[in-house]
């Protein structure tokens, strides 16, 4: 009840640092959202490059970032085509990036003037952003600014560590963390000015040792949070760090096992196993949900109704537009020998023409299918509003009224009130009908 009721006093009165705060991730909230406009503009011309073959060389320090053959050799270990694998590597990257922006928006939408929410909603929209950064690099349009977000990354161990409130525990850790963070944060800052410079081979080389360091902010990150689960945690967060721990713990050990799991259960396609680990970031955000969810801090059948609506919505139209891309590429090629950026073009127009019915088709198939009494409800009130739009009789109207309340809420027992004003004395009397 204090931990409640405290948190009201602080939603009602912010204080200073936390407006900072807020204002702060709302900002790099807003660079996110430039670093996505970025990549979806990228892949209609990444699906071209690698189609094509035409992948500019990029290297960095003199190790090769991304090239034709480096695309041909992870398409060749999927036993893939280059147009499928271009395909599945955007497919697989937007599934993971879509994990993370779902919890991401409905945590953001609950924020209101609580920081550390703020900044949960941006480390689970920021997070996605490297595994979107080789289709960014194929364009090599932009990528500088994107690539400035490298230095962020320690948000990310914050985030971690301060999960489910905020709060430090136990507070002697802020020392270890704080340099932990210092030590990423150099790191990262080193790398990205490896982009513009050439770093000295051996000083990279003690960069990449340094870097050793930043893995023990893991284990301290458990530790803590084991500490503030037995010491310093209610009920709600302990279940919250339950999920929270467990995910953190998988996404740890299954990597270190690779190794094993291969030599016990090999791969049919070696590929696809760097493809599974990645796909064990989704965790992050599940776990997260589940322990939003669990607790009713929002209504779970509107995230499930949200989520299936755009997941297909997503899967749909991307399949529209590459289907319509390939297909018109085809069609350039048999009539001109070539192929033409207007397949690109006629491609996006068709997708855009068809985002309105196409997610008002989905929602109704879905709220058939899996909200068949919301559904009824809806269909319901709809009739009812073409009635009471053209009957004149009240009794009819009322009687018109019990019944779709009867079929949408089916209460034990309905009441109809109406006013009845006569004239010219202003007195009014009530009309009732039992049902």
């Amino acid at each position: 009840m204090n931990d409640g009721h405290s948190a009201i006093v602080r939603e009602r009165r912010p204080s200073r640092q936390n407006r900072i705060l807020i204002l702060i991730f709302g900002l790099l909230i807003a660079y996110v959202v430039v670093c996505y406009l970025l990549v979806l503009a990228s892949i209609p011309i990444y699906y071209q490059r690698v189609v094509t073959q035409t992948v500019p060389t990029v290297l960095v320090n003199g190790e090769t970032m991304v090239s034709n053959a480096q695309i041909a050799g992870e398409a060749a270990a999927r036993n893939m085509t280059l147009p499928r694998y271009a395909i599945y590597n955007l497919a697989l990257n937007m599934l993971i990036a879509m994990g993370f922006v779902l919890a991401g928006l409905l945590i953001l939408w609950k924020a209101q003037g609580e920081w550390f929410h703020w900044l949960t909603a941006f480390v689970l929209l920021f997070s996605p952003l490297g595994s979107l950064d080789q289709i960014l690099r194929v364009f090599d349009y932009g990528y500088g600014f994107f690539l400035i977000g490298s230095v962020l990354w320690p948000t990310f161990l914050l985030f971690l560590y301060l999960f489910p409130d905020g709060r430090a525990v136990p507070r002697w850790s802020r020392w270890p963390m704080g340099a932990i963070l210092s030590i990423h944060f150099f790191v990262q800052l080193v790398g990205l000015l490896g982009y513009w410079v050439t770093v000295p081979g051996p000083f990279w080389q003690a960069l990449f040792n340094l870097f050793i360091v930043v893995s023990i902010g893991f284990v301290l990150i458990l530790f803590c949070q084991a500490y503030r689960y037995l010491f310093a945690a209610t009920l709600v967060e302990r279940a919250q760090i339950k999920w929270f721990i467990a995910a953190l713990a998988i996404l740890i050990v299954v990597p270190e096992l690779q190794p094993l799991l291969d030599r016990a259960i090999p791969l049919p396609v070696p590929g696809f196993g760097a493809d599974l680990n990645n796909l064990l970031f989704l965790l992050i955000p599940a776990s997260i949900t589940v322990a939003i969810l669990r607790y009713r801090l929002w209504d779970i059948d509107v995230i499930i109704r949200k989520t299936l609506l755009y997941t297909a919505f997503t899967l749909l139209l991307a399949l529209v537009f590459f289907g319509s891309v390939i297909l018109l590429q085809l069609g350039f090629e048999a009539l001109a020998g070539q192929q033409s950026q207007l397949a690109i073009v006629l491609s996006t127009l068709a997708s855009a023409a068809l985002f309105s019915p196409l997610r008002t088709r989905i929602q109704s198939a879905i709220d058939r299918r899996f909200y068949r009494k919301k559904y009824d409800a809806q269909q319901v009130l709809a009739q009812f509003a073409i009635t009471a739009r053209d009957e004149t009789d009240m009794n009819v109207l009322a009687a018109e009224l019990a019944r779709v309340v009867q079929e949408t809420m089916a209460p034990e027992q309905i009441s109809v009130w109406l006013r009845k004003q006569e004239a010219p004395k202003a007195t009014s009397g009530l009309l009732e009908r039992r049902l």
